[in-house]
């Protein structure tokens, strides 16, 4: 569980850096929200998603270090 949060937290910081990191390449045909929203947007959206998924990572670290079992 703690390994998952981890992980959840390195790609939420990595969202938060370079949020237009997955606009390239097969995700610019594939992605929803890549196709419908425009540039400004998506950004604030990815850096949204960055938000959460450290939220929910440190949750998940937290849950982990406090049940060890």
């Amino acid at each position: 569980m703690i390994t998952f949060g981890i992980v959840l937290v390195l790609f939420g910081a990595l969202y938060l850096w370079k949020p237009t990191l997955f606009r390239r390449g097969l995700w610019m045909k594939t992605s929803i929200a890549i196709r419908l929203l425009s540039e400004e947007n998506y950004t604030r959206y990815m850096r949204g998603l960055g938000v959460v998924f450290i939220v929910a990572g440190l949750a998940l670290i937290v849950a982990g270090a406090s049940n060890p079992a």
